[in-house]
Formats: structure tokens, sequence, C-alpha cells
């Protein structure tokens, strides 16, 4: 089992929650609805089948699917966060939670494969390496035809780069990123972030896949895009139409 642990206790999500919005109707909305609608569909679309939940936190999306999907497998190895999980899941027979990362779970279940994978807001935690062997893993655990849902953070082409949780305005070499992200029990600036522009997230697309559905999620809220434009080094007239996560729907062919 990967000793891994989580070095964040999330108490900075509702403040930044606070700073977002869906810009679906009158803006007021979740900011996440996007990619939270996109699941709900397709659990719904794939009742009949199974569902993994790759880094699945605390459950929440685990949660929302349990009961409307024939089997359901959640992973995540941070310790406390599993415990979370398993808690809020634990009145669902169909639904099992490991303290596991993938090539751990493939190792202990080969040839398991499902017909819905959920990869949320994890690869921007990662290590490159770490990037590129969790989609690799990610082709192991999709049956053929099967659907792959992948979110990240999101920034522009001229945006993008490598910082920590805690010194959002910092920016560090890939290398410096690596081992930071490698050795999370030193993780003393919170978690290590991957700012992904569009082009870098579609270019770890392994080639069995195709991509349905690329969008862009959770804006800024005008007020306060002057104070993230600052952080970004660019100006708030450039980030207003640019959402701070994306998402991609992915196919496996056949």
């Amino acid at each position: 089992m990967v000793d891994y642990v989580y070095k964040d206790n999330e108490s900075t999500m509702p403040t930044l929650s606070a700073q977002l919005t869906s810009r679906m109707g009158d803006g007021s909305g979740n900011h996440e609805a996007a990619y939270l609608n996109a699941i709900e569909l397709l659990v719904a679309a794939l009742s009949f089948g199974s569902m993994i939940d790759i880094g699945c936190g605390r459950g929440r999306i685990a949660e929302a699917a349990a009961g409307k999907i024939s089997e359901l497998v959640a992973l995540e190895p941070d310790p406390g966060r599993c415990a979370w999980a398993r808690a809020a899941l634990e009145k669902h027979d169909s639904v099992a939670v490991h303290q596991l990362v993938t090539h751990e779970y493939i190792a202990q279940n080969p040839g398991k494969q499902f017909n819905l994978v959920i990869l949320g807001m994890v690869l921007q935690h990662l290590s490159t390496r770490n990037c590129a062997r969790v989609m690799s893993d990610i082709t192991t655990l999709t049956k053929d035809g099967g659907i792959v849902v992948i979110s990240t953070t999101h920034a522009l082409e001229s945006t993008k780069c490598f910082t920590y949780q805690h010194v959002s305005s910092a920016r560090i070499t890939e290398e410096e990123f690596n081992a930071y992200a490698d050795n999370p029990h030193a993780q003393d600036k919170g978690l290590p972030v991957h700012r992904f522009s569009r082009a870098e997230f579609e270019a770890l697309v392994p080639p069995p896949f195709e991509i349905v559905q690329w969008n862009q999620f959770s804006y800024y809220r005008p007020e306060f895009l002057p104070a993230v434009a600052t952080v970004h080094g660019t100006d708030p007239e450039t980030l207003k139409d640019v959402g701070n996560s994306q998402f991609m729907v992915l196919k496996k062919k056949s």
C-alpha cells in the first residue's frame, strides 16, 4: 500500500468556492455544475454497469452515484479521507472503498474493468511521472467502449505553471514540482499544484481514447478577477472567460 497523506485539511475550500460561479442561468449555482451534471448524466446512462472513482477523497461523487449504478469501486490512498468515504458509503452493498492507488488495485484485481471511470481533480497534485502512470492505468481499467471523465485545473497557455497551494504566486520548475509532489509527508507549502493548459491536458490522453467533450467550469466572479489576475501574472480582462477548472469526457475505442 502506498504511504500517502493528503496535505490539506480542506478548510480553504469554502473561501475558494465563494469566489467562483457556474455562469449558468444567473450564475448563482454550484460552480462545478457543468462537471457534476455530466457525471450525473453518464451514471444514469450506464446504470446497468460499473464505475470506479479514482482518488475519491471523502466520497462526494461516489456517494452521489451510489445506488444508481450496479457496481461502484472507490479508491483513496489517504487513510483519513478513505475512512471518511467508507463511513459515508457503508450503507450501500454495491459499493467498495479501498485505500489503494490505481496500480495497486490493478495488481490485486487483474483483468477488472469498468464502464465508467472518474478521475476528479487529482492530476494537478501528481508529479508528471505519476500523471503518465495513472493515465496508463486508466487505459487498463476501462472497458472497450467505456467512458472516462477527468477533471483538473485550467489555465491559459500563457499562465500555465507549477506552483504550491499556499504560495500560489510562486513559480517553480517541473523538476522542483516533481520532487515536492513525490514526497507528500514533506509538503510544507500545501499541495503541489500544476495549472494545466488545455493543450497540456489533452496531451495526456492515451491513444486508445477519443475526446468526446472538453469543457471548462468554475469561473471567477468579476469582483475577484483583479486579485486572481495578479496571482496568474496577467490582466483581469484576459481571465474573465477562463474557467478555473476543466474536464474531458473520453471514450475508449473498441
